[in-house]
């Protein structure tokens, strides 16, 4: 049997990527890329002739985690072998997921010589991975953000605030006579209902804020960087919005309001549940007031 065989001839036929670069220099222009294989052309769209001579950052771009590269540039200087996870770019800038392994190679003389990235395209499986969390934090209904979610992000705002003093509101939603919509609709119109007032409810929030359905009819949100005056003018404007956005049936439009409870964060304030439960207390003062209306309650009223 002929044993005879050219390790070029298996990277040429493997599906995974290899680079090969020279162990120097690191810095720019370096480390010089010396060889790749097809599968790196087939999933970068460069060809042989354009990466030959060029480094592994033309792969890099504006998604690609700073951390990540540091620890990769961390494990060259030290010459150990590296196992990251990290998102590149494509020659016509689309992104994909690596899973990435460099390893030094010793020339003749024990001396490391070069580096060799082995990498596996696995933009499928981040993608699921993704798909999977989103699913985990997501109310299946309205596709806001589910309880638990919530509750993390107020738990942050809370930390944020005390460790900087970013300020932030929590408003709590109720929709008005949503039982007797049930009752009177069915339970197919207070679905779409709940899907409409979701709708209002994202298209208030900025990107640093979150909206959540918390259960049955009941809606918050976490307003960053806002005043007392603030938050009861997005509340207002929210209020409003749904007033006046009917929900069009087969049988004619059918209005819904909102009552709202709105608690801002105060230096008298202890813990996050301060905060939460005086924006309850908010809401339930809005609804026992005659509901359609926002609520601002100060501190003073949880005898603080």
């Amino acid at each position: 049997m002929d044993d005879n065989f050219s390790f070029r001839d298996i990277a040429e036929l493997a599906q995974d990527v290899i680079i090969v670069t020279r162990a120097e220099p690191l810095d720019p222009p370096g480390p010089i890329i010396v060889y790749v294989n097809p599968a790196f052309t087939k999933l970068t769209g460069y060809t042989y002739e354009e990466a030959i001579g060029q480094n592994p950052r033309i792969l890099q771009g504006l998604a690609t985690d700073p951390e990540t590269t540091h620890k990769i540039r961390e494990g060259l200087n030290r010459i150990e072998p590296i196992h990251v996870a990290i998102q590149n770019y494509t020659k016509d800038g689309r992104t994909y997921w690596l899973d990435l392994s460099i390893m030094p190679l010793k020339n003749r003389d024990g001396k490391v010589s070069h580096f060799v990235a082995i990498e596996r395209d696995v933009s499928v499986q981040k993608a699921l991975q993704q798909q999977l969390a989103e699913q985990a934090e997501r109310d299946p209904l309205t596709g806001l953000y589910n309880r638990r979610r919530f509750f993390e992000k107020a738990a942050l705002s809370w930390n944020a605030y005390v460790e900087s003093g970013e300020v932030f509101a929590v408003l709590a939603f109720d929709i008005d006579f949503f039982k007797s919509v049930n009752d009177t609709y069915g339970h197919d119109t207070g679905d779409s209902i709940l899907q409409h007032i979701a709708h209002q409810l994202q298209s208030a929030c900025t990107n640093e804020d979150l909206v959540a359905r918390i259960g049955g009819e009941e809606f918050s949100m976490i307003l960053s960087h806002v005043t007392p005056e603030e938050a009861m003018g997005v509340a207002e404007r929210i209020r409003s919005t749904v007033e006046s956005s009917p929900l069009i049936l087969a049988s004619g439009p059918l209005k819904t309001t909102i009552s709202i409870g709105i608690a801002v964060v105060d230096p008298r304030d202890k813990t996050t549940d301060s905060v939460l439960k005086r924006a309850d207390l908010a809401l339930y003062q809005s609804k026992q007031s005659g509901r359609n209306r926002s609520t601002l309650l100060p501190i003073e009223v949880l005898k603080i």
